[in-house]
Formats: structure tokens, C-alpha cells, sequence
């Protein structure tokens, strides 16, 4: 839902210190007048919510809802607070298991979120069979792909991983990679979990992870409240509160010590590669006991923040020497659970009794500069493997560029800004300029190359006015974009000789790491040994519905006549009559820009072999040779075409053999040199060679990818005539290659 106003309340404010030097913008909340700004409602699906949190490098947040049996559910806002604010609702159709009755969630580094769940099992009876789920914040996977209600055999949702040994878990928080900790409400122990490696959206197997397990560390579960956690990656401290006895307490991560293996329950069966460790002796220390019921946490820079259920007081808190009270922020809205400080500084909390997100709103910052989107390239908020088929660089170089806006009260006039690409080398800017309070600018960045394929984007803003500016929160933004090289002419001719899959040039966008494409060792009608496999068979998860897309290179079609082809090998065996996979073909003659379907085969109008219930390789006479008219991109300079394969779970597909091009580029179809004669030509049977002067030494015939599929060492003197055997071939264009004392003659002949 779009925003552009918010209701605002008025907080009140208990000074406890007062803090004469401002070194964090928390401590603006000190002694101030605090407004509460409502960021979303029920008008946005908000509906007791229980956790917050923000993409990193993004101003895109997220809220979890508590939901009830069916599974809890979340609501994405972009651009969240600004007057352009738009909200969408999401929930995955298996959150009725990985994310039940959701009590809190943490994103990762890398964009992935971890959500624990309070309940004790889904599976009954006594089964203790439940703990963190892991997922994608991509927004093209989750909640959209593998949905489906709990039907047997189907992919579970779009949930990437799952460990099962903390039922009625209540608090989480990113450590490093993919590992998080958790607050075990049912052992009432605190616990490390680390996934180790996802097994992709939907697949069940949980076997990778490990746990390290706190068994000396007691904590309390208070029902229905979440006691929440955050790591100070600085220092190894993990702060998190413990609900019964209402205590703020933290654990020093890097002490403790392995004291034994842990034995699974009987109810709740994993295996655990990275085993399930018993650690005892680590340092805990009590900051802090509340007289009410403390719920959310989070920490920047020495200041932590907690938020009060039951008073809906948000209490801010030195950690740098005594822990001290520095501000009781009494907002007057009991029911605040997560609590997070976001991008721009200020505190952001969720109340579950008023289903309502807020924003604690304070006098605005003397210096901040802030990154508010990269607006080129278009970025995707994600890693560079994000599941989009936007291509959005077709030239080989990058020109990026950042909105900037002042929330400060001082006018800027000078930014250092700095752009990674890749993790790699800094590019630096300097920027001068006027930028006044509350105004934006777009800051135009010095010119890349990139290389074909997926990059990460990071754009830095270091100094304002030549020292750092009071908030570093919103000086990053982070986006990945994908790239093609400049578009070579025509014609492209792919046969998957090379081990490397996609090919150079190439780009291959899928989301499942199980079934997907690869290179096989097998050739189109047994003409070589490589090409590509779509596996539609393997595994135990009907994975119907499943989109991959292998686009080609950028092609320059600009010379090409009403000739234009694509022309390629394909082959595929049903499962039986009711499986239908699919292949389409998609060309875009604008970069990606619009697509049209040339080609769309399922079922038996795809199939070359009869139907087979075991995994379909190709034998030389299960190929099939297609092609398609691209005489409505002839001129076009910025050709793309896309193998799309959309699963039925049936059986496997093969492409091989790709050429697209003007047929007649290149190769004439009679032969330069006069003194030789190649007849008849089209010809079914056989081709008859012979020359008047010239002694042909060898002959051969290719395909239009380069493969020879005739080598002959004919042995002639002038004048007399070579015979050929075509009748083995495939029907087709061929290249005729003749090699003789002098010279070198090649044209083109068809087999009909």
C-alpha cells in the first residue's frame, strides 16, 4: 500500500543520564521529544506482528506475523518510510511447519533469513521435531515457487533448509555465514546452529548442519512472548533476553568449551553431518533485571535497545564500561515486541496488540548523508545469483549511479563515495556540489567494464564534509545486476565441446541445485560428446512448474537477411503419456527488454523417442534436428534467445547443435574456384566432385557448428570424378570443404 502520510504519535521521554558529547545518534533519543510515526497497519496485512528486521544494505523491511495453525506469514515494505512506500504481502503455503507461529527472524549477510517457531512439533503426539528454518529473501523465490497445498511428492515450499532440535524456540540472531543463535525454548538452553549448505527451495534433505548446544546456560520461555537476541559481531557478545526471571543478559561466543556429543531424541531423528556438540563454561553476565516483561533487543555502536510488552517502553542502554540506562522512552503503546534500529538511525518496533509497525521519530542528525537507491544499473537487492531474467547491461561497461539525500541539517558539499564491484577494488569519487538539507541529488559514478554474467554492486558513501557523517547506517546500498558482453555479428554457433557450463558468453538462471541443467557427455545424433542436459527425472520431488532459462550470448543480427535461422538438435523421452515437459525458446530483440515465444514443444510433440521410466539418454538415432525463422530480427543489433525449460517432472531433455545466423553469411552456395563442379546439389544420395586442373588432396563435410561428419582422402588425378555418400546424413546445410594443391575451397551444399 503506498504511503504518503503517516499518523503520528507523541512518546514521552524519562531522562535517567544525560549525556553532555553525542558519538551515536541513539543518544539524540536522550532527553528529546520523541514522535511515534505509524509505518504500517492492518491496511498493510500487518496482524500481530512479532519481529522485524531490514535486508542489509536496503531500506526494504520486513515484518513477521504470528499467524496461527495454517503458518505465519511476512509483509515486505520497500522503500519503507520514505513518501514512495509500497507494502506486499507474502506467505509461503508450507509455513504451517518452517514457520509456525513465527516468534522471531534474522537476516544473514548474504540475504538469507533464519525464523524460529513457538510451537513444539507439527508432526503430534510427543515429537520434539521442530527448530530455525532457513529461506531466501529474494522476492522472486520466496513465497512464490514449489507453492503448493502439502501435496504428496511436491517440493515443500520455497524454504531452503530446516534443523529440528529446539521446539518452542524464541529468539534468534545471525552469527556468521550461515549459521545463527537460538534461544531454545523447550530445553531452555541457548544453542549455535549452522546450517552448513541449503539444499535449495522445497527438497527435505536436513542433513548438512551441525549444533553446538549450551547446556550449562539456563534461559526461560515466557509463552506467547519472544525473548529475543543480537550479536555484536565486533566483540563476540551475545546479548539476549531471558523472559522468565526477566533479565537482559549476554554470552561471551567466544568462550565455552566442547565437552562432549549429544545424542538426538528419539522423537526428533536428524542426522547432524556437522554433529550436535555438548559446550559448557561460557562467560554469561546479568546487565540488567526488569521489573516488567522485556521482549525485543537489538545493538549499534555500544547502545542497546530493548523494548517492554508489557509498558511498551523502549529502554536504551550503554554497553561500553558499565552497562548503564541511559534513556526510558515511554511510548504509551504496550504490546511492542521486535524492536531494530534501522537504516537511518532511529529505533523501528513492531506492537502486536495494536497490529501496528512504528518508527520512533527524533530531531534529524546535523550531518547524514544517505544512499536512498542505486538507480543504475537496475539492481535486484540480492547476490548475484538472483532467480530474475532481467538483464540490465548490454555493453560491457557500467555508468552507476545513486540517489543521495540529505537528512542532516547541514548542507553538504563535498562526498567522498567509493563503488565496489564484486567485493573487488574501490573505485573512488569525489563529489562538490551544493546539496541542501532535505533536498537529494543524482550522483553520476565513474565509468566500468564488467564481464558477462552476475555482479554485486556496492555503493559506499565514506566522508561528508570531509569527516564521517553521524549516521554510517544508510551510507551503503548493495544491488546485483547481470551483463552481457557487447554483441558479437553473427552467426553464433554452439556445439558444448568445453567441459565449462554455460559456455563462455553464456548465462544460465535457475534456482534448484538438484535438478537442473549440465553439460552431458553425449552429442547431437552421436556426432560429438557434449551438450546440454535439462534433468526433469532425478530425485524424489516433483519438481513441476520449475523454470530454467540458459540464455545465449548477445548476437548483432544487423547484416542478416529473411534467411535468419536458429537452427538446433533436441531430444527427449516422456516418463509416459501424461508427462509434458516443456521447451520454449524466447528471443529478445532489445536485450532483454521484451521477449516473444519463436518456439514452444511439450509432450509428444518434443518427444524423439518413445516414452521410458528410466532416466532418457539419447542414443544417434533419438535426435531430432528443429529450426525457427528469425527473419523478424533481421537488423537487429542486440539479439538474445533463452532455452527455457519448464519441468513436468517427466523426463530428461537434451538441446544441442545451436546455430543462429543468415544461412547464406558467409558461405556461398557455389564454389569460387571454376574449375571445380559439385553436383547434384541439394542431393539425397550422393555428391558427385570433380575438377578439370585441379587434384583434390581431402574432403570434408562439417555441420554448421564445426563438426566433421565426413573426411575423406580421395585419390584422383585431374579430370576424374569423387563420389560422396550423403545418405547417412541428417537432412540439412552442410560445409563442403575441399582441400587441393594451391588452395583452399569451401561452399555450402544441402541435404535433402
Amino acid at each position: 500500500m503506498k504511503k504518503s502520510l503517516f499518523p503520528t504519535f507523541t512518546a514521552f521521554v524519562c531522562s535517567c543520564i544525560i549525556v553532555n558529547a553525542q558519538s551515536n545518534y541513539l543518544d539524540t533519543y536522550i532527553g528529546s521529544t520523541v514522535t511515534l510515526t505509524t509505518i504500517g497497519t492492518s491496511n498493510n496485512q500487518i496482524s500481530a506482528p512479532q519481529d522485524l528486521d531490514f535486508k542489509p544494505n536496503s531500506n526494504e523491511l520486513w515484518v513477521v506475523n504470528y499467524g496461527g495453525s495454517n503458518g505465519s506469514d511476512m509483509v515486505i515494505f520497500y522503500n519503507a518510510g520514505l513518501p514512495s512506500q509500497t507494502s506486499q504481502y507474502r506467505k509461503d503455503t508450507h509455513t504451517s511447519h518452517f514457520m509456525r507461529n513465527c516468534s522471531s527472524f534474522a537476516f544473514g549477510d548474504d540475504g538469507k533469513l533464519a525464523c524460529v517457531s513457538e510451537i513444539q512439533s507439527t508432526n503430534g503426539g510427543n515429537s520434539t521435531f521442530m527448530g530455525p528454518a532457513l529461506w531466501l529473501s529474494d522476492t522472486n523465490i520466496y513465497a512464490k515457487v514449489f507453492q503448493n497445498n502439502w501435496v504428496s511428492g511436491l517440493p515443500l515450499g520455497s524454504h531452503i533448509d530446516m534443523l529440528h532440535q529446539s521446539p518452542n524456540a524464541m529468539g534468534i540472531a545471525h552469527d556468521t555465514a550461515m549459521a545463527y543463535w537460538v534461544m531454545d525454548g523447550w530445553n531452555g538452553n541457548i544453542c549455535r546452529y549452522d546450517f552448513v549448505m541449503d539444499h535449495g527451495p522445497g527438497y527435505d534433505n536436513h542433513s548438512a548442519g551441525g549444533i553446538k548446544r549450551y547446556t550449562d546456560i539456563l534461559v526461560t520461555r515466557v509463552p506467547q512472548t519472544p525473548s529475543h537476541m543480537i550479536l555484536d559481531k565486533a566483540t563476540g557478545w551475545l546479548y539476549f533476553i531471558d523472559g522468565g526471571p526477566k533479565q537482559i543478559k549476554r554470552m561471551d561466543t567466544h568462550s565455552g568449551s566442547i565437552t562432549g556429543n549429544l545424542t538426538v531424541p528419539s522423537t526428533a531423528t536428524e542426522t547432524l553431518a556437522a554433529g550436535y556438540k555438548k559446550v559448557e563454561f561460557a562467560t554469561v553476565e546479568i546487565l540488567a533485571t526488569l521489573p516488567s516483561q522485556p521482549c525485543g533487543i537489538d545493538f549499534y555502536k555500544d547502545r542497546l535497545v530493548v523494548s517492554d510488552f508489557t509498558t511498551g517502553d523502549i529502554y536504551l542502554y550503554s554497553t561500553g564500561g558499565a552497562f548503564t540506562l541511559l534513556q526510558t522512552i515511554q511510548t504509551g503503546h504496550p504490546g511492542m515486541m521486535g524492536v531494530k534500529v534501522g537504516p537511518d538511525g532511529k529505533i523501528w518496533c513492531v506492537n502486536k496488540t495494536e497490529s501496528k509497525v512504528y518508527r520512533l521519530d527524533v530531531a534529524a542528525p546535523a550531518l547524514d548523508a544517505s544512499i536512498v537507491s542505486i538507480t543504475s544499473p537496475l539492481v535486484e537487492n540480492y547476490k548475484s545469483n538472483f532467480y530474475a531474467t532481467n538483464f540490465n547491461v548490454c555493453n560491457g561497461n557500467i555508468t552507476p549511479t545513486a540517489d543521495i539525500f540529505n537528512n542532516g541539517t547541514t548542507t553538504i558539499t563535498d562526498m567522498e563515495i567509493h563503488y565496489m564491484l564484486d567485493g573487488g577494488v574501490h573505485t573512488i569519487y569525489n563529489w562538490t556540489g551544493t546539496l541542501a538539507a532535505g533536498t537529494s541529488t543524482s550522483v553520476v559514478l565513474p565509468n566500468s567494464v564488467v564481464t558477462n554474467g552476475g555482479h554485486q554492486l556496492d555503493v559506499m558513501i565514506m566522508m561528508v564534509n570531509g569527516m564521517p557523517d553521524d549516521i554510517d547506517l544508510n551510507n551503503m546500498a548493495s544491488g546485483s545486476f547481470r551483463s552481457f558482453d557487447a554483441a558479437f555479428e553473427q552467426p553464433m554457433i554452439e556445439g558444448f565441446s568445453s567441459a565449462t557450463f554455460p559456455p563462455s558468453g553464456w548465462n544460465y538462471i535457475h534456482y534448484n541445485p538438484n535438478n537442473k541443467m549440465a553439460r552431458a557427455t553425449v552429442g547431437g545424433f552421436g556426432a560429438s560428446t557434449g551438450c546440454v542436459k535439462m534433468d526433469n527425472y532425478s530425485g524424489a520431488e516433483d519438481i513441476t512448474g520449475q523454470i530454467d532459462y540458459l540464455f545465449t550470448p548477445m548476437i548483432d543480427m544487423s547484416a542478416t537477411t529473411s534467411a535468419a535461422q536458429l537452427k538446433f538438435s533436441v531430444a527427449h523421452a516422456r516418463y509416459n503419456t501424461s508427462t509434458n515437459d516443456r521447451l520454449r525458446v524466447l528471443a529478445s530483440p532489445d536485450c532483454g527488454s521484451s521477449w516473444d515465444v519463436i518456439y514452444d514443444k511439450a509432450g509428444a510433440t518434443l518427444a524423439t523417442a518413445p516414452t521410458v521410466t528410466s532416466a532418457f539418454t539419447p542414443t544417434a538415432s533419438q535426435w531430432r534436428s528443429d529450426s525457427v525463422s528469425l527473419a523478424n530480427y533481421a537488423g537487429s543489433s542486440e539479439l538474445l534467445l533463452a532455452f527455457t525449460s519448464v519441468s513436468n517432472y517427466g523426463n530428461n531433455v537434451y538441446i544441442d547443435d545451436i546455430f543462429i545466423g543468415d544461412l547464406f553469411t558467409g558461405v556461398t552456395e557455389t564454389f569460387s574456384n571454376s574449375d571445380i563442379s559439385v553436383y547434384p546439389n541439394p542431393t539425397s544420395n550422393q555428391l558427385f566432385i570433380s575438377s578439370s586442373q585441379s587434384e583434390i588432396e581431402r574432403i570434408e563435410v562439417s555441420d554448421l557448428i564445426g563438426h566433421k561428419v565426413i573426411n575423406q582422402m580421395p585419390k584422383n588425378g585431374n579430370g576424374k570424378q569423387i563420389t560422396i555418400n550423403v545418405s547417412e546424413l541428417t537432412p540439412g546445410i552442410y560445409l563442403l570443404t575441399m582441400y587441393y594443391r594451391g588452395g583452399i575451397n569451401t561452399g555450402k551444399i544441402i541435404i535433402q
